[in-house]
């Protein structure tokens, strides 16, 4: 059914009548993203017709075909292309970089491209990025990418009002065309110190450095090998921090991240001397897996210590704990209070105070307390009883406890007010309806908390929320973007899925938009991890939304917006779901008139390769064009690289006959079959990626190339000097941007985008 041209707006509020707009409770059927931004687009041919893409050479040289099989419970599997999946070879490298300059040849031949890249470039340069903000003894801490500046830099000011002064640009580490970048930084409590992770070329493999503020005088520490330190914990004093660092000599296979041990370093005093504080066996330490992220909660004033253990990728933490003055001298005692199977996923501590958000027996999450030494888990009592609402993230300042909470994806505030007479139930904090909050800043010696916030139409700020009367106040950190949306409306459906179950997907458009099911649409999709698709800003978005196209982001299971059975309703033997979901959210887009097939593509990041390929190969004619980016693709391999077995709690294993078939299914690859016409196809990998192997792009792009029995493209684009898109340049990011959605342009037959002859 395809609508009469009408107001999007009447056709959206009888859509949401129709499907119920209030979300439903999901029920349970039998891996950072931010939703990418979708290209500009001023004309298109009738929605009934496919456009005749002129199209560039079908394929490069085909890749050979060398077959392994192996049998798994009783199933034989054929790898075709297993060779690519060693990437250094001369074959497997000259191959790669065929394919990406057959790519980069097609790209250059759409005619739109350059003036698309102009206006992205544009809207880029107009945008400053504030991020990872925090505030030790009344300094303000902050990554700053701003216009002129390819990464962002570690900023500086004595409180919000300081003049801003760069402590650290990761540019004076690069290594020629391996730009560095910043993964992480941790400030001490006494703001004099902060200690850096800087990396090049999207590696993330960061080295460690310890610069003096406001100075910016580095230390001359330099510890390699310390990727993992998003969490790094300065004792209170701070004369000492603790650190995560990997094993030395265990190569870049699947036993790269094993054994990561936690280091306990006094400023001051060379690195070679720094002592092993928390891994297995250790200290007391026991039951810690083998791939284990570890970090350490140091509160102030507290007669207890503990180090938070997480099995991979797994959202729920084992808690140890050691009597302070033990881990002071280097000596911990470690008592293990929280097993993994408590379900308990944060834990924040002041004091003797310990605070644990949980999902065992209440899947929207609860928040219990423990006193330090008093016991383990089974002895918290509830401070924070489940809800409606799923509990994110919580703060500790000295007058509440602070809560993100989220309903289907869309955030809220609240806090529980301490003290004499105050109510023993949070209460809602008033912000913005189409906001989420990226960050929770908050302090146990401070009252109030700072929130970073931000929508898909509403710009960034950083706000402070006053503890007395909850209102809120723009610190004027994080500037007001240029980029304008006031055109353009956001509006939450609700598409029904293969068992009934309601799929939020949310809908970004010029409010003059009418239904004729000839927009270029681009739904993305992500679905892992118990991670929610929550709004986000990027100014780049412009410059599709302001020529009429519509940008769709399908909340998936597997996510986390209704909370735990939400995330476990598309995980291991349900993860079809994820997939079953996406497909349901595209179908929905067509039947409603928002799009057809041929102006419809679909787009998935990392672990939203699922989703994406999933609908790929299972509904190749609901799609115009597919876009995988660094994404998971062969599902069956997955646990052999080098951040697969840190997966295996998320997505299974191929050791047993379920974890085999479930990755099977959700294993694109070997859901190829010959003789289809296929959409175009575009995927994209960076050769350092250390989340997601290049193989998986390269063995796709070279099994579709050979199983499709259309004319479309199937494209494989290359970044040689970047990784999972951490640490990516602006120029990196601005040049993916404008290939990746002139490709999408040319596929739905804008006449701007058609690829000139070649020669």
């Amino acid at each position: 059914m395809t609508p009469s041209a009408r107001p999007l707006a009447l056709c959206l509020a009888v859509a949401c009548f129709a499907l119920a707009a209030v979300a439903q409770e999901p029920r349970e059927a039998a891996e950072p993203p931010a939703a990418p931004s979708a290209p500009a687009a001023t004309q298109a041919t009738p929605a009934d017709a496919a456009p005749a893409a002129p199209a560039a050479p079908r394929v490069p040289t085909p890749a050979a075909v060398r077959p392994v099989r192996e049998t798994h419970h009783g199933v034989e599997i054929v790898d075709p292309y297993r060779w690519l999946e060693d990437g250094a070879t001369p074959e497997a490298t000259a191959f790669y970089r065929e394919q990406d300059a057959h790519a980069r040849a097609a790209f250059d031949r759409i005619p739109g491209r350059a003036g698309l890249l102009a206006r992205i470039r544009e809207l880029s340069a107009q945008s400053v990025t504030v991020s990872s903000v925090s505030m030790e003894s009344g300094r303000v801490f902050y990554l700053k990418l701003s216009a002129g500046r390819g990464v962002p830099v570690l900023c500086v000011r004595e409180g919000f009002g300081g003049t801003e002064k760069v402590l650290v640009d990761p540019s004076v580490h690069d290594r020629g065309e391996r730009r560095a970048s910043i993964d992480w930084y941790r400030a001490s409590p006494d703001g004099r110190f902060v200690a850096v992770g800087i990396s090049v070329a999207g590696t993330e493999d960061s080295t460690l450095r310890v610069v003096e503020a406001p100075s910016g005088r580095d230390t001359g520490i330099a510890i390699d090998r310390a990727r993992f330190n998003t969490a790094l914990a300065w004792h209170g004093d701070s004369r000492a921090f603790y650190y995560a660092r990997i094993p030395e000599g265990q190569g870049e296979g699947a036993r790269r991240n094993a054994g990561i041990r936690m280091y306990r370093h006094v400023v001051g005093r060379p690195a070679d001397r720094d002592e092993i504080i928390f891994a297995s066996g250790v200290a007391g330490a026991r039951e810690v897996p083998e791939f284990v992220y570890p970090s350490l909660v140091v509160p102030e004033d507290s007669t207890h210590a503990y180090a938070i253990a997480r099995n991979g990728v797994a959202r729920e933490i084992a808690v140890y704990e050691t009597p302070m003055k033990d881990l002071a001298a280097g000596l911990p005692r470690w008592t293990r209070v929280v097993a993994f199977e408590h379900g308990v996923t944060d834990a924040i501590a002041w004091k003797d105070d310990l605070y644990l958000l949980t999902h065992r027996d209440a899947p929207r999450r609860k928040v219990l307390h423990l006193k330090a030494g008093k016991g383990d888990a089974t002895r918290a009592r509830t401070l924070v009883p489940q809800g409606d609402a799923v509990i994110l993230a919580m703060a500790l300042a000295s007058d509440a406890l602070y809560l993100r909470t989220t309903v289907g994806g869309l955030e809220r505030l609240e806090r529980l007010n301490f003290g004499l007479g105050a109510s023993k139930t949070p209460e809602f904090i008033k912000t913005s309806f189409d906001v989420s909050f990226a960050q929770l800043i908050a302090h146990p010696r401070r009252p109030g908390v700072v929130v970073r916030s931000q929508g898909f139409l509403e710009p960034p700020a950083v706000v402070a929320v006053e503890a007395k009367t909850g209102n809120l106040k723009n610190t004027g950190l994080q500037p007001a973007p240029a980029a304008d949306f006031s055109a353009f409306d956001e509006v939450r459906l609700y598409a029904p899925s293969h068992d009934g179950t309601k799929i939020p997907v949310t809908l970004l458009y010029k409010k003059s938009t009418m239904l004729t099911a000839d927009h270029p649409t681009l739904l993305v999709g992500y679905g892992a991890y118990g991670i929610s698709l929550a709004p986000s800003f990027d100014a780049t978005r412009l410059a599709w939304l302001e020529r009429g196209g519509i940008l769709a982001i399908a909340h998936v299971r597997g996510g986390g917006e209704y909370g735990e059975e939400w995330h476990r309703a598309g995980f291991r033997a349900t993860k079809r779901n994820t997939i079953l979901d996406f497909i349901a959210c595209a179908e929905f887009l067509v039947k409603y008139g928002f799009t057809s097939p041929h102006r419809l593509a679909a787009q998935g990041t990392s672990a939203g390769g699922i989703p994406s390929g999933g609908a790929l190969v299972r509904r190749p004619d609901l799609f115009a064009a597919v876009v995988p980016r660094v994404a998971v693709l062969d599902m069956l391999r997955f646990e052999f690289s080098q951040n697969g077995p840190a997966n295996i709690p998320e997505f299974g294993s191929i050791a047993t006959a379920a974890g085999f078939e479930a990755l099977r299914e959700m294993s694109a690859y070997h859901q190829v079959k010959d003789g289809i016409d296929y959409p175009a196809v575009l995927l994209t990998t960076g050769m350092n990626d250390p989340r997601v192997d290049p193989w998986h792009a390269g063995k796709m792009a070279a099994r579709l190339q050979a199983a499709t029995a259309g004319k479309r493209p199937v494209l494989l684009r290359v970044e040689w000097q970047g990784g999972h898109g951490r640490g990516a340049t602006r120029a990196q990011r601005e040049e993916e941007l404008a290939d990746t959605w002139s490709f999408l342009l040319w596929q739905f037959g804008h006449p701007d985008f058609q690829p000139l002859p070649a020669g």
